[in-house]
C-alpha cells in the first residue's frame, strides 16, 4: 500500500504542472461517479428489453369430475393422495332423471313404431276397398253396356231389313237414345276409373308422407336415446390416464347438486410453470419460445420449458413471491409448458430463464458427462 502511494505521490510530483493532470487528480471522485453512471446507462442500453431471469411457481393442471345435473353417488373407490391408472374405476354415479327419460323415449319410439305400422295397414286396406268398388262399378257398367250394344245392333239389323221403315222419325229417335246412353255409361266408367286411381294416388302418397314423418321423428328419438346413454355410460367415470387424488368431496349414497365437484384430479408432477415478471422490467419473452426452468435451489436437472400463454395485464404476484409482506408486487404472468417427467415439486418455486434448446441441449450433454 505505502508503495502505490509513493508511486502516486511521485507520478504527481513529476506531472503536477501539467493542468489536465492536476485537474483529473483533484476531481478524480467526481470523473468516478460520471464513468459509473455512464457504464450503466450503456449495459442499459445493450440489455434493453430483455429480462434474463425471473421467477415462478411450478403447477399442475386439474380435471374435476362434475356433472350439470343434480346426482347421486353410487359408489366412490378412491381416497385423497391415491394414485390411479388408465382403466381404474373412480366413482359410480346415479342420475335418476336420465333413468327415466331413456324409459320415457323407449316407449314412445315404441309406439311411434307401432302406429306407423298400424296406419300402413288401414291404408292398404283403404286403397284396397277403393280397387274392389271400382271393380264392382265397372262390371257393372261393361255388362250394361254391352247389352244395351247388343240390342243396339239388333234394331239396326231390323232396321236394315224394313226398309219401309228407314225413313221412320221415331225409330230413328230410338236408336240416337240408345247411342248416346251407351256413349253416357262409357263416359261414367271413365270418370269412375279416373275418380278411383286418383283417390289410391291420394292414399299412397299419405301413406309415404306419414311414413317420411315417422322415420324424421323417429331418427330424432333415437339420436336423443343415442346421447342419453352416452351420458348414462359416463356415470362410472373410469381414469384416462395417470392421475393422483387431490379432493373427494362426497360419501356413498350422497345426493350432490349440479356442477358441484365430486373429485379432483392433478398429474403426480408439475406440468405447467407460472412465472411472473415484475411490470418495472420491459420484457420481450414470445408465445412458443424455449425457456430454462430451474429450481430456486440450483438442485436436479433444468427442464426445457416452452411459454404458452401470456397475460395481456398486469396481475398482483402470489403473496409468497413479494419482498415484502406489507407491499405488493404487481407484473405480467407467463405460462409455460415443460414434460411430464421432471424433478419438481407440486408448488415448488422455480427460476426460469430465457434459453434455446441447442444452448440448454449443450448443457445436459456437458452435465452427463
Amino acid at each position: 500500500m505505502n508503495k502505490l502511494e509513493d508511486l502516486l505521490d511521485n507520478f504527481w510530483n513529476t506531472h503536477k504542472n501539467n493542468a489536465g493532470v492536476a485537474y483529473v487528480y483533484t476531481h478524480k471522485l467526481s470523473i468516478a461517479w460520471v464513468a459509473c453512471v455512464v457504464f450503466a446507462v450503456m449495459l442499459g442500453f445493450i440489455y434493453q428489453g430483455k429480462a434474463a431471469m425471473f421467477r415462478g411457481i411450478a403447477e399442475s393442471s386439474e380435471t374435476i369430475i362434475s356433472l350439470p345435473s343434480p346426482t347421486e353417488i353410487v359408489k366412490i373407490y378412491v381416497v385423497p393422495g391415491q394414485e390411479v391408472k388408465p382403466g381404474d374405476t373412480i366413482v359410480v354415479i346415479n342420475r335418476p332423471d336420465l333413468t327415466l327419460r331413456v324409459a320415457e323415449l323407449t316407449r314412445e319410439l315404441d309406439a311411434l313404431e307401432g302406429r306407423s305400422n298400424l296406419s300402413s295397414a288401414e291404408i292398404d286396406q283403404k286403397v284396397a276397398e277403393v280397387k274392389a268398388n271400382l271393380e264392382s262399378r265397372r262390371l257393372t257398367l261393361l255388362a250394361e253396356i254391352r247389352n244395351l250394344e247388343a240390342e243396339y245392333e239388333s234394331n239396326k239389323a231390323i232396321s236394315a231389313k224394313l226398309k219401309s221403315l228407314s225413313n221412320s222419325k221415331s225409330k230413328a229417335d230410338g236408336n240416337d237414345a240408345m247411342a248416346m246412353r251407351i256413349k253416357s255409361l262409357k263416359n261414367e266408367l271413365a270418370v269412375a276409373t279416373r275418380s278411383a286411381n286418383e283417390q289410391i294416388a291420394l292414399l299412397r302418397g299419405s301413406n309415404k308422407l306419414q311414413k317420411s314423418s315417422g322415420k324424421t321423428e323417429a331418427a330424432n328419438i333415437r339420436k336423443e336415446l343415442a346421447e342419453l346413454r352416452k351420458q348414462q355410460k359416463e356415470l362410472t367415470q373410469i381414469a384416462k390416464e395417470n392421475w393422483v387424488v387431490g379432493d373427494v368431496n362426497v360419501r356413498d349414497g350422497e345426493k350432490v347438486s349440479s356442477f358441484a365437484p365430486i373429485v379432483t384430479l392433478a398429474h403426480k408432477s408439475p406440468t405447467l410453470i407460472r412465472g411472473y415478471i415484475n411490470e418495472q422490467i420491459y420484457e420481450n419473452t414470445n408465445l412458443g419460445e424455449a425457456v430454462k426452468v430451474t429450481s430456486l435451489t440450483g438442485k436436479g436437472k433444468a427442464v426445457i420449458g416452452e411459454v404458452v400463454g401470456l397475460s395481456s395485464r398486469i396481475v398482483p404476484f402470489p403473496t409468497r413471491m413479494w419482498k415484502m409482506p406489507e407491499i405488493p408486487v404487481y407484473g405480467r404472468e407467463v405460462t409455460i409448458k415443460i414434460p411430464e417427467e421432471n424433478q419438481f415439486l407440486l408448488g415448488e418455486m422455480v427460476t426460469i430463464t430465457e434459453t434455446s434448446k441447442r444452448n440448454l441441449e449443450k448443457q445436459q450433454q456437458k452435465a452427463k458427462k
